[in-house]
């Protein structure tokens, strides 16, 4: 979005040009899309019938929308702001400054963050739609969403669909690695003893806790406080994550709570895994009040 009110800023896409392309003029003149065309058709070249779409950061004055008519027949227009009445343009400014300036505050408070799915989860045929890499084939995968904390203080989340994937022009991989490094930055870990037993639980102050299972090097992170040997890892809800030590009293405990978890289930259901130096095993998902085996 133009940071300069007093420009209006002025998209245009057409057939032939494999971008949209871009052109400003002032914002309260009449003739401000009409301004803009002009620059565009000089510069690209390009006829008002291959133009499909016209975004004006300002509505178009009733001139430029006629002109809109005449030249862009088929393109769909939109805009962001309302074009105000005679002696109103101080207050529309003053209101779209505001505007720009929340939408600027609340995408720095974004982030990608990695979103796990079971393949078992009533949501499960979303996922065909979303970039996706398995952890356990078949049974569970891990996918990316964009999160925002809302002015009310709840969580956002808009998950990344393959097209937009295309939009932003990187694979998977890329952005996976953007998602990680996102989630560890607030990531926590918490060390509890109970006699010769110990737990792990991971907490993260933006959510999404239990997105640490996809991290490549999680293993190495808890053998220092776990040992070597393989782990039982117990997700009651994407907020939290519970590791133990296999065969020990804790692991069974961090079961319990995992197949009793209260927590409605969206993308991820309740999931007991095995995590060892080879890889992720599903050992049990919550199916209502019953175990459902992997």
């Amino acid at each position: 979005m133009n940071d300069d009110v007093s420009q209006n800023l002025v998209v245009f896409r057409s057939k032939g040009l494999p971008e949209p392309v871009l052109a400003s003029a002032p914002t309260q003149a009449e003739d401000a899309v009409e301004q803009a065309w002009a620059s565009i058709r000089q510069q690209h070249k390009v006829r008002g019938s291959a133009v499909l779409a016209v975004y004006s950061e300002w509505q178009p004055s009733a001139a430029d929308q006629k002109f809109m008519a005449k030249n862009f027949r088929k393109a769909e227009c939109t805009y962001s702001f309302a074009r105000p009445g005679p002696g109103e343009w101080d207050r529309a400014f003053a209101e779209a400054r505001t505007a720009m300036a929340e939408a600027e505050q609340r995408k720095s408070a974004e982030e990608i963050l990695p979103v796990l799915w079971s393949a078992s989860s009533p949501r499960a045929g979303l996922l065909d739609a979303l970039p996706h890499r398995p952890l356990v084939p078949g049974k569970l995968s891990v996918a990316l969403a964009v999160v925002s904390r809302t002015p009310e203080g709840k969580i956002g989340m808009h998950h990344i669909t393959r097209h937009q994937q295309e939009e932003m022009g990187a694979p998977l991989e890329k952005l996976l690695d953007v998602g990680f490094s996102s989630l560890v930055r607030g990531l926590k870990f918490e060390v509890r003893s109970s006699g010769e037993d110990v737990l792990v639980s991971l907490a993260r102050e933006n959510q999404l806790a239990a997105s640490a299972l996809a991290l490549p090097d999680l293993h190495a992170q808890l053998t220092p406080h776990l040992g070597t040997g393989d782990l039982i890892v117990g997700l009651p809800c994407p907020d939290e994550m519970y590791v133990a030590r296999e065969g020990s009293g804790l692991a069974d405990t961090v079961r319990e709570q995992v197949l009793s978890s209260p927590y409605e289930t969206t993308e991820l259901v309740p999931s007991v895994l095995r995590l060892g130096s080879g890889g992720l095993e599903l050992l049990a998902e919550r199916s209502g009040s019953a175990e459902s085996r992997g």
